[in-house]
């Protein structure tokens, strides 16, 4: 990590590239060679920095990446990753010629797009790879699975349409097993008739997202599509077929300014909260403009000394409260861990994610690029060192 942004603002978050290395390699293992790894990496990796978990998600076992736009592909390709990319969102018909130039995977969903690919693809004298999407009951982008027989008729007579994957979105799987069963069902009748209707075998079939990998092994099929699980974040923390897998982002700080408070008096915007006792608070250098979001205000604690302290008062654009008075007070400079493990006690993504009421996807998104990532791999970890060795540009803030 740059030395200055430490020195003139002391807040980061700091990315274990070794525990994304070892989520993926266990996944892998309880996978078996069978079955492909297609690693999220979308929305700048969770959050977590793209290009270097793209960098050690193909070096631990990955075999393909996926994204949610082109743009988001093409910063890939940018930094010489040369593994296959999956852009999973639908992509505008003028995207054609980047898409299939790139030789980027990207779903079907109507007949227009898939003729753009197929002219693209004559055009250029080069395949255009392509994943039907089946619809089996998110009602958000797909071919809806009654109609699938009809679509791949048609597919069947566009040249330069190379068909890798099939594959659907559950829509409640941490909630609705029966449903998200149902939806699997739904998705191998359509496979099936989907190659009837082709006449050969598609390749990569796939559904299983971080979820489904871990409740529903049957849903694993050719390729499974871990977010979540690869950067440690899932609220269920591990399941009967799933090694628990460890977190990798820890935001850090340090206290920045320390007052003391009497009983009655309130701090930071809106007053709302005020002091029961005497006490002393601290300030911390994030805010809600950094991605700590506002609904945390008198909602969330932090770790100082290894201890469990209160975030008092609304949080600000640019700081939070801390009221520090339980632990005999803080210092100027002390490590604060806003999300992470200190000695014995730990703050989880989940645990924030159910104090504001949302999901551990978006708390992870959350944080802004005013927070610089510090990459560090654990000693011993040969692996990721030899990676980092070789790949010094894109990890140019790791801390060996």
């Amino acid at each position: 990590m740059r030395g200055s942004q430490i020195l003139t603002r002391p807040a980061w978050l700091e990315i274990n590239l070794s525990a994304i290395a070892d989520n993926i390699s266990n996944l892998k293992s309880v996978l078996g060679p069978q079955r492909e790894i297609i690693a999220v990496i979308k929305a700048d990796g969770y959050g977590h920095g793209a290009v270097p978990v793209a960098q050690v998600a193909v070096n631990s076992g990955a075999g393909m990446l996926a994204v949610a736009f082109v743009e988001e592909a093409l910063e890939l390709t940018d930094a010489d990753i040369k593994t296959e990319i999956l852009i999973l969102s639908g992509t505008p018909r003028e995207a054609a010629p980047t898409i299939v130039e790139y030789g980027f995977h990207v779903p079907l969903t109507d007949v227009g797009g898939a003729e753009a690919l197929s002219e693209t693809a004559q055009a250029q004298n080069r395949p255009a790879k392509v994943h039907i999407k089946v619809d089996t009951g998110m009602h958000r982008l797909g071919v809806a699975a009654e109609d699938i027989s009809e679509y791949c008729e048609r597919l069947a007579s566009l040249p330069g349409l190379s068909i890798q994957g099939i594959f659907t979105h559950f829509a409640s799987s941490p909630t609705d097993p029966q449903f998200t069963l149902e939806q699997l069902s739904r998705f191998k009748e359509a496979v099936g008739q989907a190659e009837a209707a082709l006449g050969y075998c598609i390749p990569l079939k796939h559904c299983a997202n971080s979820c489904a990998i871990v409740r529903y092994p049957e849903s694993w099929l050719d390729a499974v599509r871990p977010g979540a699980l690869i950067y440690g974040i899932p609220r269920n923390p591990g399941g009967v077929y799933m090694p628990t897998m460890r977190p990798a982002m820890t935001l850090r700080t340090t206290i920045s300014h320390v007052k003391p408070v009497t009983a009655g008096q309130a701090v930071s915007y809106g007053r709302t909260w005020k002091a029961p006792h005497d006490t002393q608070v601290a300030l911390l250098p994030v805010g809600y403009a950094d991605g700590y979001s506002r609904a945390l205000s008198n909602n969330a604690d932090v770790l100082v000394r290894g201890q469990r302290v209160p975030v008092v008062g609304a949080i600000c654009m640019d700081c939070t409260i801390i009221d520090v008075g339980s632990i005999g007070g803080a210092q100027v400079g002390e490590e604060v861990v806003m999300i992470g493990q200190q000695g014995e006690e730990s703050i989880t993504i989940a645990e924030i994610a159910e104090r504001c009421n949302t999901v551990v996807q978006e708390v992870a998104c959350w944080f802004t690029r005013r927070l610089p990532r510090m990459y560090t791999h654990e000693p011993g970890d040969v692996r990721v060192k030899e990676l980092v060795e070789a790949h010094r540009s894109i990890f140019s803030d790791v801390s060996t």
